[in-house]
């Protein structure tokens, strides 16, 4: 015998000519294999001996074929937990306000927020909690947000020449974005981000003009998407900040969205190299947010509209096709030095809880009880590998549990989304994959049938999720991919 197995993390697409396209999630590879390379590959998965040659070195390389003994699962847990408790990366999420200017109806932080800005013995703490770990850190990621953190600009500059100072002197990568609505998104406020480190600006528009206007309100009810616009394509021709657009998707506005890529088109924001969007469900994942849950799109729907829209936005220069990314469930709260400080010091984990005082693991002035506290420790102990449909899913390597706060507080998130906290790339995953291959030449639509790239979701992941967790969520109301082309 070899020794050598067929990689449990393959997803395998037949083509015509007795050829297939295979996407393995561990190693990253997307390969054409030909018909003596399937053949050797289909031996594999039933358990038949075979010649080491060229054909089987090639499956080597691609990680579609392993070396016997070689425990994939636990190579992959062992990558995570390397990334997830590296003592060198500190990500911290800071709202200098949760006061907002709009009154969105799906915000999960509700409408009535509180417009207190952070003071400045808050501020001291944040800045000392990064003096006392700069010495062990490699980087620092800082994400501003909010409620609209432009409220708060003046606390946003100070922090930042404090940070960037620090991170100056102890030779730390400092890196930060910031997620706003782009109302006062100006030139000149993009100009002084810029120059305060901030590199990327989020900024959701929700649909062309007529319906963003119904969506994205300000508080008295006018509509932002002229003013929004107006900044945005300022700040593109004339900045270097880069805006990413996120445009959140429901049942409402999901025949908007082509319009809206059209205009950007029109506008002018193809192929720039500081512009880009992407796409997003609206899910009621807090309580603030629940009376949206109706309106939210089942997960298989959303991902097929996603696909459609993604190919859209490439074909208009506004995106570039998505590969699954490694470990997407490794966010900032994951991580041992990741932390959310709201305005009066307290500390969460997850931004999605920012406006749920109940949930905060602590406070930033006694930041050792925060990091014992019960709430902390349960994100401490939460792991995708514990969770049987999670080990179970060949989109591990990429997902790694995708949000673990609907883990956490599955109460919290109503419908679909808190039953199944999956990506949207678990449903449309063969499809996506074929798409890729074909906008890169290395297959074409006359290569496969129709019905053999329809992606089965209990192929990816074959453990469904835990009856109790689908009851709670329906009851309570509360690395470049390696490319490999033969």
């Amino acid at each position: 015998m070899t020794g050598v197995s067929p990689s449990r993390y393959n997803v395998i697409i037949p083509l015509r000519r007795g050829r297939s396209l295979v996407f393995n999630s561990l190693s990253g590879a997307t390969a054409v294999l030909e018909k003596r390379e399937n053949i050797k590959l289909r031996r594999l998965m039933t358990g038949q001996e075979v010649r080491r040659d060229a054909v089987l070195k090639t499956l080597l390389y691609g990680g579609f074929a392993v070396e016997g003994g070689v425990d994939e699962l636990e190579a992959i847990e062992d990558e995570y937990r390397r990334a997830r408790f590296d003592p060198s990366t500190m990500v911290l999420t800071i709202a200098p306000t949760l006061g907002c200017n709009f009154g969105c109806d799906y915000c999960f932080q509700g409408i009535d927020k509180p417009f207190d800005r952070m003071p400045s013995e808050v501020q001291d703490e944040i800045v000392s909690l990064i003096v006392h770990n700069a010495p062990t850190l490699r980087n620092l990621s800082i994400a501003w947000y909010g409620g609209e953190p432009l409220l708060a600009l003046p606390e946003i500059m100070r922090m930042s020449e404090r940070f960037t100072n620090i991170c100056e002197i102890e030779s730390v990568q400092y890196d930060s974005l910031i997620v706003t609505n782009g109302y006062r998104l100006t030139e000149e406020v993009a100009n002084q981000l810029h120059q305060s480190k901030v590199q990327v600006a989020q900024v959701t528009i929700d649909g062309a003009k007529a319906y963003h206007d119904k969506r994205r309100i300000l508080l008295g009810g006018q509509g932002t998407f002229e003013r929004i616009v107006s900044n945005i394509t300022g700040v593109v021709n004339s900045t270097p900040l880069r805006v990413v657009i996120r445009v959140n998707i429901d049942s409402r506005n999901k025949s908007d969205v082509p319009d809206l890529l059209h205009f950007f088109h029109d506008a002018g924001l193809s192929h720039r190299s500081n512009f880009s969007v992407y796409f997003a469900p609206v899910e009621a994942i807090t309580e603030g947010c629940h009376s949206v849950a109706d309106q939210c799109i089942s997960k298989s729907g959303y991902a097929e509209l996603e696909t459609d829209l993604q190919h859209l936005a490439f074909d208009l220069g506004l995106a570039s096709l998505p590969y699954p990314k490694r470990f997407r469930g490794l966010c900032g709260a994951m991580r041992p030095k990741g932390f959310v400080v709201v305005p009066n010091g307290d500390v969460h984990k997850c931004w999605d809880t920012v406006s749920l005082p109940q949930m905060k693991i602590g406070t930033i002035f006694d930041l050792d009880a925060a990091r014992t506290s019960q709430i902390a420790q349960e994100w401490a102990e939460w792991t995708p590998f514990n969770n049987a449909s999670c080990r179970s899913c060949k989109l591990l390597p990429n997902c790694a549990g995708n949000c673990a706060h609907k883990f956490i507080n599955p109460q919290q998130t109503l419908g679909e989304a808190g039953a199944l906290p999956c990506p949207s790339w678990k449903y449309q995953l063969k499809e996506r994959v074929v798409s890729l291959a074909i906008r890169q030449g290395a297959i074409c639509e006359s290569d496969f049938d129709d019905a053999a790239i329809s992606t089965d979701p209990t192929e990816i992941c074959s453990v469904p999720p835990p009856e109790d967790m689908i009851k709670s969520s329906r009851g309570v109301r509360k690395l470049l991919p390696l490319i490999v082309v033969n």
